[in-house]
C-alpha cells in the first residue's frame, strides 16, 4: 500500500508527454482507488448498465458478492472520458470488446495482456513520481483499504467495500500490510 500523499502525487502528475497506455494506467489506478479498490478484472468487465443513479454496481467476479459504490466526480469523469471515446465495444473501459472477446478464454487472455501493459505504465508513473513502492493495480486496492483503516474506518465496512466473503479475509489482508511495514522498518535498524 502507498500513502494518501502518494495517491495524490499519482492523481495530479502531468503525463501529457507520456503514451496513452501510461495515461490509461494512471486512470485505472485512480479509478480502482476511488471505487472501493475494484480489481482489474472487474474493471475490465464493467458495462454502461453497471452505472445506476451515479453508483457503480457490479458483482465481484472472484467472490460473486454484489458491490454498490457511490461514484465520486473524479471516478465519473474517468468513465466519461473513456465512454465518450468508445467505439461501441460494449464496455466502459477499452480493455474488452464484445465483438471480439466472446469466450471466457478470449476475455481472460485479453485482460491478462492489458494488465501487463498497465503494469508497465504504472512502473513508469512510479519513476516519474519517485514512488519507491512497485506500483500495480493491487497497490491501488491495498491503498484504498489501508488509507481507510488508518482513517479509523471500521474493518467491517472496508470488508464490504472490498467485496470480501468474510471479515477474517479483510483482517488478514490488512494485517499483512502492517507486517510488511514493520519488516521494512526493521531493515533500518543497522
Amino acid at each position: 500500500a502507498i500513502s494518501k500523499e502518494e495517491i495524490l502525487l499519482i492523481k495530479n502528475v502531468d503525463l501529457s508527454k507520456e503514451s496513452e497506455s501510461v495515461q490509461f494506467a494512471k486512470d485505472v489506478f485512480i479509478f480502482s482507488y476511488l471505487c472501493g479498490g475494484i480489481n482489474f478484472t472487474d474493471i475490465s468487465n464493467l458495462k454502461p448498465e453497471n452505472i445506476v443513479d451515479n453508483r457503480l454496481q457490479y458483482v465481484r467476479q472472484k467472490t460473486g458478492k454484489k458491490i454498490s459504490i457511490q461514484l465520486s466526480p473524479e471516478a465519473s469523469q474517468i468513465i466519461l472520458n473513456y465512454w465518450q471515446n468508445s467505439d461501441n465495444s460494449g464496455y466502459l473501459f477499452p480493455i474488452l470488446d464484445q465483438r471480439i472477446h466472446k469466450t471466457a478464454i478470449q476475455k481472460q487472455n485479453r485482460i491478462h495482456k492489458i494488465l501487463g501493459k498497465t503494469g508497465k505504465g504504472l512502473k513508469r508513473i512510479g519513476e516519474i513520481c519517485k514512488i519507491k513502492t512497485n506500483l500495480s493495480t493491487y497497490v491501488a486496492r491495498h491503498s484504498f483499504a489501508t488509507v481507510l483503516k488508518k482513517s479509523g474506518v471500521n474493518v467491517a465496512l472496508i470488508s464490504e467495500a472490498l467485496g470480501h466473503s468474510d471479515l477474517a479475509t479483510t483482517q488478514i489482508y490488512l494485517d499483512s500490510f502492517e507486517n510488511e511495514q514493520v519488516d521494512a522498518a526493521l531493515q533500518n535498524l543497522l
